[in-house]
């Protein structure tokens, strides 16, 4: 049985760095896995950001992890990203730019997407996830 979590916990390890080593750095632009956090009564079948990563997302729920985002590495203002996004509750695919709130490089981990219950998506790149005490998505509109 040793053997096995062993073997489970190599396997682990090199998806792990395969997913991370996909989403290289430079000096001018960082590559985020990005997830999204569903917070309407559809499920969203898709979304994009930019035209990179995404996934499916339950209603009141998070999607998953995928690979990645590139942004710069330095928050430039008026900065803005695209989304996209549908799927067969939501009918037609619909597309949004949205404007990305201030970041630092050292908050650079995950680029979140929140589909909101008003209709509004609001984007952060953050290094926490929601329900943590720092997450920027405060109060009623962090609830899923």
């Amino acid at each position: 049985m040793a053997w096995l979590r062993t073997v489970v916990k190599l396997l682990l390890s090199i998806l792990l760095a395969c997913a991370l080593s996909s989403c290289q750095a430079s000096d001018d632009a960082m590559g985020l896995d990005v997830t999204g956090y569903n917070h309407t009564d559809k499920d969203i079948g898709f979304f994009s950001v930019d035209g990179q990563g995404g996934s499916f997302v339950i209603r009141h729920g998070q999607g998953g992890f995928s690979c990645c985002v590139s942004i710069p590495s330095k928050y430039t203002t008026g900065m803005t990203v695209t989304v996209r996004w549908g799927g067969e509750e939501i009918g037609k695919t619909q597309e949004r730019v949205v404007a990305v709130p201030p970041y630092r490089p050292e908050d650079g981990a995950i680029f979140a997407v929140h589909f909101l219950r008003d209709g509004e998506i609001k984007v952060f790149v953050t290094m926490y996830l929601l329900g943590y005490p720092k997450y920027p998505l405060k109060a009623d509109e962090a609830k899923l």
